[in-house]
């Protein structure tokens, strides 16, 4: 076993060359200072964007340059404090499409909260998409408040609570937003030529838009697949005659497999709606930001509930998760018990049961009434299977033994073999 080097620290002078380039567009001066935020030196993992905090002079008396791209507005003249944010193009992600489609999401995400949620989501000043070799980058709002994450796990449980409640008006204010008629079909957003927004490939994905939501989750599964051939260790599941019997399964079994879950209005999907990407003020207990809409698309109210929230509160487990979770999906899906059993480190009973509890009374989406959220979620099980990270990371594929990882794969192969037989393949 050995460890592996840093990538994040490769490549840090030209970053911060980029972000006065990008600050003298708007400013045509550099900037007063430069400061990274949430970057963590000897982070082992390739971080999805670089982050930073810019500043300008208090006394600079030249109007800000405004962009004329659509999804922008103009910088306000006392605005002194700007976030810079850089895609990580080892993050693995569409990075053709994925800052228009995070502009294009902002966008929609502010008109679903406003004005009833107002000054959550963060404006946009400027962008550039990584297209041609050229890096991405966009120019944002910087919003006030602290990291959420850092201080949810200590919070009493009527604090987390109140939390959970602000939480749940941004999600409902989401599953009741009625997207513009422009964007048809499933999948990533972006401008037209007239700057109206429109249906695009993903950010996630090196695919779409798609007609059907049954085409976006097939996509999800076969990308999934396809970048499995390309692993070592996987080799495209083809050992023990597993890869045949998934082509069998999609090819035969998985129209039959979505024809049980009803299909559902298009929506605008956060993707990572959780508190790691929540700002709030801690003397009062309001949430001040909403951010990085890095993995937003359209799909249905079901996704969040797979793709977003937190592991053990708000994110629906499957039935294959393990029996550590089990508890916790049939609470999701049929009511919690009373009284709740005892917390464990895979499920915090009090806050999932606070979470569901501000759903049932804001009467939202949730497991309990998303008609077949739970043969759902066995695809989407099945995609996270197909490409499990401990047996794709490179970190920590070098701090493994040959005998860890091999008794990894083996276990992958069982719990495939398992979901097949039970789909009759």
């Amino acid at each position: 076993m050995s460890s592996t080097v840093n990538t994040n620290d490769a490549g840090i002078a030209e970053r911060l060359s980029l972000v006065r380039s990008v600050f003298r567009k708007f400013f045509a001066s550099d900037p007063k200072t430069i400061q990274p935020l949430a970057y963590e030196e000897g982070f082992p993992f390739p971080y999805n964007n670089f982050v930073y905090l810019v500043t300008r002079e208090a006394s600079h008396g030249l109007a800000p340059i405004p962009s004329e791209l659509p999804g922008t507005q103009p910088i306000p003249g006392d605005h002194h404090e700007f976030v810079i944010r850089l895609p990580n193009p080892l993050s693995g992600y569409n990075d053709e499409v994925r800052v228009e489609n995070e502009i294009a999401s902002l966008q929609l995400a502010r008109n679903a909260l406003e004005p009833e949620l107002p000054n959550l989501v963060p404006h946009v000043f400027g962008w550039a998409s990584a297209k041609d070799g050229q890096q991405g980058w966009i120019m944002q709002e910087f919003k006030q408040g602290k990291a959420l994450l850092e201080d949810f796990e200590g919070m009493d449980d009527e604090k987390r609570a109140a939390i959970l409640g602000q939480m749940a008006d941004i999600l409902m204010a989401l599953q009741k937003y009625r997207l513009p008629k422009s964007i048809r079909e499933y999948g990533g957003i972006a401008f037209n030529t007239a700057g109206d927004i429109v249906s695009a490939p993903m950010s996630i994905h090196q695919a779409g838009p798609f007609r059907s939501y049954n085409d976006l989750v097939l996509a999800t599964i076969r990308t999934k697949l396809l970048k499995a051939d390309s692993e070592a260790r996987l080799q495209g599941w083809h050992g023990q005659g597993i890869r045949a019997r998934l082509h069998d399964f999609l090819e035969e079994r998985f129209g039959f497999a979505m024809s049980l879950v009803t299909t559902l209005d298009k929506t605008l999907v956060h993707g990572d709606f959780s508190a790691d990407n929540l700002l709030y003020d801690p003397a009062t207990l309001r949430l001040t930001a909403v951010l990085d809409f890095d993995f937003a698309h359209i799909g249905t109210v079901a996704d969040e509930f797979f793709r977003s929230l937190a592991h053990g509160i708000g994110r629906f487990p499957d039935k294959r998760d393990g029996e550590e979770t089990l508890p916790l999906h049939l609470a999701m899906l049929h009511g919690f018990p009373d009284p709740l059993p005892v917390p464990t480190d895979d499920i915090q009973w009090t806050a999932a049961k606070a979470w569901n509890d501000a759903l049932e009374t804001r009467d939202m989406w949730r497991p309990s009434n998303i008609p077949g959220i739970a043969q759902l979620s066995e695809l989407f099980w099945l995609s996270s299977q197909l490409l499990p990270f401990k047996l794709v990371n490179e970190v920590v594929i070098s701090n493994s033994s040959e005998e860890q990882l091999q008794a990894r794969k083996h276990d992958g192969e069982v719990l495939l073999n398992d979901f097949l037989s039970e789909h009759g393949c």
